[in-house]
């Protein structure tokens, strides 16, 4: 613990241990932005109708493997990514501001310096902290009905309890956080061996805009997703609603 803090060994040499974590927070990094792709992707379905989507649930959970869905596919998988989220939440918090003196001298740094690349810091260090309380709750929804995934009930989760806001809310926070995130795993981890370094700040400028492009574009297809699902969720209240009224009548 004292080595992943001061970076040094009892013996004042140079520790590795700082260097690993930060190796285990990329590679966690790296799959939950792959899993908030497909997530993205695989939510949208529902712009091209319920069936589109419980038919993509169905594929999901093995149905293409084993003849029919196996919903305990999705219990394994949901285990899985809230595992690698909760790593990768505390292999993060290493490098938060722990005490206000901190936060203070970060804030006062990033006004001298002026830097984009220390603000897109800030906005990954509040996402971050947001998506550890809503992605978990959702995860935590995830689990508790991972036998019962289907367009239908999904809707439903929208339009009950201002559970759209939250919704909208965490597609903000998380597209926000992984585009930032993936940026700097590939700002850290690719070389870029251009010949000056002017030609080095266009190729990062290309792959910020590259990335964050891409995220935003499937985020504004995630969010008509969102309102898809609120519409069809009142559709659904409304033709339940009916209902009840014709069988009291």
């Amino acid at each position: 613990m004292i080595e992943s803090v001061i970076g040094k060994t009892s013996e004042c040499r140079k520790s590795r241990i700082p260097a690993k974590l930060d190796w285990w927070q990329s590679t966690t990094g790296a799959i939950l932005a792959g899993f908030i792709v497909f997530h993205m992707m695989f939510t949208s379905t529902i712009l091209a109708g319920p069936a589109a989507f419980d038919w993509v649930v169905k594929q999901s959970e093995g149905a293409f493997l084993f003849g029919e869905a196996v919903p305990v596919v999705t219990l394994f998988v949901t285990l899985f990514i809230f595992v690698v989220f909760v790593g990768h939440a505390f292999l993060a918090m290493r490098k938060f501001p722990a005490t206000y003196r901190q936060i203070l001298v970060f804030w006062q740094h990033r006004k001298m310096m002026k830097h984009a690349d220390t603000s897109l810091w800030v906005v990954q260090y509040v996402t971050g902290f947001a998506l550890f309380f809503l992605g978990g709750a959702h995860l935590i929804v995830i689990l508790s009905s991972y036998d019962s995934i289907n367009a239908a009930t999904a809707a439903t989760r929208f339009t009950q309890g201002g559970m759209g806001l939250f919704y909208l809310i965490l597609l903000v926070m998380m597209v926000a956080h992984a585009s930032v995130g993936v940026y700097r795993l590939v700002i850290k981890w690719v070389s870029f061996d251009q010949s000056t370094p002017q030609a080095r700040r266009v190729a990062v400028a290309q792959v910020k805009r590259t990335v964050l492009g891409v995220f935003m574009g499937l985020g504004l297809i995630a969010f008509l997703a969102d309102l898809a699902y609120i519409q069809y969720g009142k559709s659904l209240a409304e033709n339940s609603a009916h209902l009840i009224s014709f069988e009291s009548k």
